[in-house]
């Protein structure tokens, strides 16, 4: 018998030193999208097999073309709001990189393409509406 069930079994697969996702391409869906810094850039964050990752498009003159194509790529209209993102299948590429701040190893999404299958269902925090 196994020391580890199909879950941990799959965890430790994808599993890199540090906590990273191992470089490859992962399903998975949108959890969130929204305005960082002051509108600064649009921050994506994702749910890839169980594991939270995030990445940015800029909406600087210089770098928005970035965020037009990742509309494009997702099948989205440029006047879309967040909510037409949430739980939509993606499949993401990740690489392990190098965080340019601290030199530590980081996962970077290189790739992002609209995935198959219905988007999933947000998860909502059952303790959000709690005074404490």
């Amino acid at each position: 018998m196994s020391l580890l069930n199909d879950e941990q079994r799959k965890a430790a697969a994808a599993a890199v030193e540090g906590g990273l996702l191992a470089e490859g391409e992962y399903a998975g869906h949108i959890t969130e999208v929204s305005a960082w810094k002051e509108g600064a850039s649009l921050v994506w964050k994702f749910d890839l097999e169980g594991h939270s990752l995030w990445d940015w498009t800029p909406l600087s003159s210089a770098g928005i073309w970035r965020t037009k194509a990742r509309f494009a790529e997702l099948g989205v209209e440029l006047d879309a709001d967040g909510s037409a993102f949430v739980g939509m299948p993606v499949k993401v590429t990740v690489e392990v990189g190098e965080n340019t701040q601290n030199g530590e190893p980081r996962n970077t999404v290189t790739a992002i393409a609209r995935g198959e299958g219905k988007f999933a269902e947000p998860v909502t925090d059952p303790d959000a509406d709690l005074p404490f």
